[in-house]
């Protein structure tokens, strides 16, 4: 007689385990990543600074005019002009804290393939 790997009344529950996890998985994933690419002289620059300290959101920031790393990445998005805010995969280029609201918002949401342009105000 073959061995039972699962009793019949395990599988229900694991059943259920598994679909609590998968249901759980976005609030489980944290805070969408957030990049800024700057300048230093940028007064929305530092707009979009304040506006996402100001909402408690992690963001890391890229200076482009020190950084030749940051500054081969931001020119691959192909935008003129900062700030270049990342949020998840949209891209804002420009300062609009509408965008940065939606994208935000967003951000638990099931990630599109490709990224998005975003054009602010």
């Amino acid at each position: 007689m073959p061995a039972k790997l699962f009793p019949h009344s395990l599988v229900p529950a694991l059943v259920l385990f598994a679909a609590l996890l998968a249901f759980q998985a976005p609030a489980l994933a944290g805070p969408p990543k957030v990049e800024l690419f700057v300048t230093r002289g940028c007064p929305y620059c530092s707009k979009a600074k304040a506006y996402f300290d100001a909402k408690g959101v992690p963001y890391t920031a890229f200076d482009i005019e020190n950084d030749p790393v940051a500054n081969m990445r931001y020119q691959k998005y192909g935008v003129r002009g900062v700030p270049l805010v990342i949020i998840g995969d949209i891209v804002i280029p420009g300062f609009s804290t509408a965008e940065f609201d939606k994208a935000l918002a967003a951000a638990g949401k099931a990630a599109p393939a490709q990224p998005k342009m975003v054009f602010g105000n």
